[in-house]
């Protein structure tokens, strides 16, 4: 599904009856790691502009800022590390 898509599939102003049947748009996986990106960057831009960019950032403290379980940068790591090595 495309971003443009999943704007339009969470769009708020429905028509009546028609929210009952709509599946929520917070439970798609796809529209779920779109904003963990989305605020990740926005993470990396905060820290760049405050000059933040050589301050330490722990992995936990990342991941309680964007909203993501505690082990999804390791996961990431592991991931990228799988796919350099394939």
């Amino acid at each position: 599904m495309k971003p443009s898509q999943i704007i339009k599939a969470c769009h708020t102003d429905m028509p009546p009856g028609k929210s009952d049947k709509q599946k929520d748009c917070t439970e798609d996986p796809y529209w779920i790691l779109e904003q963990v990106d989305r605020l990740l960057a926005w993470e990396i831009m905060q820290r760049y502009f405050r000059h933040q960019c050589t301050e330490e950032l722990l992995p936990q403290e990342l991941c309680d800022k964007i909203g993501v379980h505690k082990g999804f940068v390791y996961e990431i790591i592991k991931s990228v590390q799988k796919k350099i090595n394939a």
